[in-house]
């Protein structure tokens, strides 16, 4: 499983993060292609330079400033500018909810109307860039998951264009109340912000947990240097993981952590507990089991466990207190050790049917046709399953050595 891990102990922004990605292996053009698909001046520059930050080598993202002064945006210009841009619909999507939670937190901070909030150097080029930067980024990976550090809080007086803001500013501090970011207090002798507006509002669009995963595999280190000279180093580091990290090759089973949810219910029908199993299944559940158990007051009850990937674990927990009448979930970590398997189609003479192929540490290959394909075939021809099991079988037998897996 593919995830990132972006350590953000030391301080977060924009062009940090966008660093960070290109040193990780995001490729420039990237980069480039977004000053094309937002129509930017074409005399605007942006180079990603190797540099160091108190003797820690990284990436430093250099832009060149626009000479004409740029307007303040409001909420709807920003998303106009990138609903008419030639960016994908991911990138837009996500770089346009990232403004949103900026606005969501300066309404609240000036007492306005999100409709009515301009945004100054937040809606410049330079920070809208940063953005989009970082979505393409995020987008090119494809990550299952997206981890971060405890942003900081820092600590001082800033000066901006509504004059002098204690730090952490106003907006960072909303963005973290309202997303229930936790901010950590460095034993720093820097005063200044470390963490930018668009720094968290990132981490509140693409966060799906705080802190380091249970377990590890790093792949590729990306590091992103800030451009203040203060007097520690001044770095952000993204990881590229692979959580399945005892993962052995060979045909070796592989180790994942994966999600168990579970609920107690007394006051459902058994066709509700069946539209809910069925809704948890297609929430995301890698599988979902029901049985018996003996409640309170000796009442006969239905205990519900669903398995899950840690990615849609916030999706199912809306599906269980959404449609069912439990009022709480027990929720565990749990491992679990899995074949390398996968699910491929063959062409037979019944037709195209689908098999899950798994491979043993010996090497040998096991298949299994899938039921309601065979179920298909014995409506379509009057032959018993058991018939028609035995000749796919003798058909597939050469279709048990395998080349090539993914899992």
């Amino acid at each position: 499983m593919k995830s990132i891990f972006i350590d953000c102990s030391l301080g977060i922004s924009g062009d940090m993060l966008a660093s960070a990605f290109f040193d990780l292996g995001v490729p420039y053009s990237i980069f480039s292609d977004n000053l094309i698909n937002l129509n930017i001046d074409k005399e605007y520059n942006l180079e990603f330079n190797e540099g160091d930050s108190q003797g820690i080598k990284g990436i430093i993202c250099t832009k060149t400033e626009i000479q004409c002064k740029e307007l303040s945006r409001s909420l709807n210009d920003v998303k106009n500018l990138l609903l008419n841009s030639r960016l994908n619909d991911y990138v837009k999507k996500k770089s346009i909810k990232v403004f949103e939670t900026l606005a969501e937190a300066e309404a609240i901070i000036h007492g306005k109307k999100i409709s009515d909030v301009h945004f100054h150097e937040l809606g410049s080029i330079d920070s809208i860039l940063d953005i989009v930067n970082v979505c393409s980024s995020i987008d090119f990976l494809k990550p299952d998951n997206i981890y971060f550090s405890n942003p900081p809080a820092g600590k001082g007086i800033v000066s901006t264009l509504h004059g002098l803001l204690p730090v952490p500013v106003p907006t960072v501090l909303e963005i973290a109340r309202q997303k229930k970011i936790p901010l950590t207090v460095l034993d720093d002798k820097y005063f200044g912000e470390i963490t930018t507006p668009t720094g968290i509002a990132l981490i509140a669009t693409f966060k799906d947990n705080f802190g380091q995963p249970d377990k590890i595999n790093i792949k590729k280190i990306g590091i992103g240097l800030g451009s203040k000279n203060i007097s520690r180093p001044n770095f952000l580091r993204v990881m590229l993981i692979d959580e399945n990290s005892d993962y052995i090759e060979n045909n070796q089973p592989s180790y994942e952590n994966i999600i168990s949810q579970e609920a107690w219910i007394d006051d459902s029908t058994p066709e509700d507990v069946a539209v809910l199993i069925e809704r948890l299944r297609s929430a995301g559940a890698i599988d979902v089991v029901c049985y018996s158990v003996d409640m309170k007051k000796n009442r006969k009850g239905i205990c519900i466990q669903a398995i899950v990937y840690p990615k849609n674990k916030n999706l199912l927990r809306e599906v269980w207190f959404n449609y069912s009448t439990t009022i709480g979930i027990r929720e565990n970590k749990i491992s679990r050790w899995i074949l390398p398997r996968r699910t491929v189609s063959h062409k037979t003479k019944f037709g195209i049917v689908n098999i899950k192929q798994a491979m043993r540490p010996n090497g040998q290959a096991s298949i299994k046709i899938e039921h309601k394909d065979l179920t298909k075939i014995t409506l379509n021809t009057g032959i018993p399953i058991d018939e028609i099991r035995q000749k796919l079988i003798i058909e597939l037998s050469e279709f048990y050595e395998l080349d090539d897996w993914s899992f």
